[in-house]
């Protein structure tokens, strides 16, 4: 049972981690695939009135690209830990 959580655990973060890998590409999209949408965000509040600076949107993007590296690392040195330790997957 332990095993089973433990292996849910590693992939969960290893897929979150690819879900936030991708996400700078989804953002980028949502923000500048069309004009209007572009205003309609940038009128916004607190955080959205942020996005029309280029700042606030590489902020942005690289916390989630690193977020996204640091789970799928962490994910993959927990199975690899787990498979050393002669637990079976």
């Amino acid at each position: 049972m332990k095993n089973k959580i433990i292996n849910f655990f590693i992939s969960l973060s290893l897929g979150l981690g690819t879900v936030f890998l991708l996400s700078p590409l989804a953002l980028n999209w949502w923000i500048h695939g069309d004009y209007n949408r572009y205003l309609w965000i940038i009128n916004g509040p607190y955080p959205y009135s942020d996005f029309g600076g280029a700042t606030f949107q590489l902020a942005m993007y690289v916390e989630l690209f690193l977020l996204g590296v640091i789970l799928i690392v962490v994910s993959l040195i927990c199975r690899k830990f787990q498979n050393k330790s002669g637990e079976k997957l």
